[in-house]
């Protein structure tokens, strides 16, 4: 990989042209057992009975291997109900599967939408002293004008703009139910190889900035380790446990396009 190139096009060389696979070098909460799982079968079936949605979907935004989607149907959630988005082939499971990107693929859903460390791998620039830096640490080419701008607001650093844009639509695509984003906070560009971290990796990511997030959408942010205060890995204020939640309600229908959807197709 060329070192000139700036932090977006280093993290899309990574994910569209290697095609990287992120959960191959590194362990996330779904790995540490279904406590998120059940979580989020908890959260869609609290919404489904407060909105009467009859059968309520849940849509894994990310889904990679499937993990997440087999742990709920471990736990007895409708198999056809179950919709994973992701880049790779659908695994070998009894669920609906859209292979493509997120969020644009997405349809309109009745009932959660999930996107469990998917906005991290958004690439997204480095934006200082008005400038894009690249991955060498030299100044690159001008940030424009909604990058500035974006910067000024929220701080120096990965300029979040290209995933407040992300969850924007992946909220937009729930007629009624919740949204919910989870990952962890700001930071620069990191690299993963097999479970090592380091600046260069075979999966590079970045920290997601929750405030421009809730400002872009609203909703309530909470810790992860408020969620899971039991728990000694998921609870852990210095490891898992400081990853954050953003929750979206959408508590009435509407329809940006009437003649779309409102629930995944095959």
């Amino acid at each position: 990989m060329d070192a000139g190139l700036t932090w977006s096009e280093a993290m899309s060389w990574t994910h569209q042209v290697r095609g990287v696979i992120a959960e191959d070098h590194f362990s996330t909460s779904i790995d540490v057992g279904d406590h998120v799982a059940r979580l989020v079968m908890r959260r869609c079936h609290q919404v489904a009975q407060k909105y009467g949605i009859d059968r309520p979907w849940i849509v894994d935004v990310g889904a990679g291997s499937g993990r997440l989607l087999g742990q709920l149907l471990a736990l007895g959630f409708p198999a056809d109900r179950l919709l994973g988005v992701d880049v790779r082939p659908a695994p070998d499971l009894p669920v609906h599967w859209i292979q493509g990107v997120a969020p644009r693929c997405l349809p309109q859903v009745d009932g959660l939408v999930f996107a469990h460390e998917f906005l991290d791998d958004i690439p997204a620039d480095v934006v200082r002293d008005g400038r894009v830096w690249r991955t060498d640490g030299a100044p690159g080419p001008p940030a424009s004008p909604e990058q500035l701008q974006w910067a000024q607001q929220w701080g120096n650093g990965v300029c979040g703009l290209t995933r407040d844009e992300a969850w924007q639509q992946i909220v937009d695509r729930v007629v009624v139910g919740e949204a919910i984003a989870v990952d962890f906070s700001a930071g620069d560009p990191v690299g993963h190889r097999r479970g090592r971290r380091g600046a260069w990796g075979a999966d590079i990511c970045a920290g997601v900035d929750f405030r421009s997030l809730r400002a872009r959408t609203g909703g309530r942010v909470v810790a992860q380790h408020r969620l899971f205060t039991d728990h000694a890995v998921l609870g852990d204020r210095a490891g898992l446990g400081a990853f954050l939640w953003l929750t979206v309600t959408r508590p009435r229908r509407w329809v940006a396009n009437p003649s779309a959807s409102v629930t995944p197709a095959g």
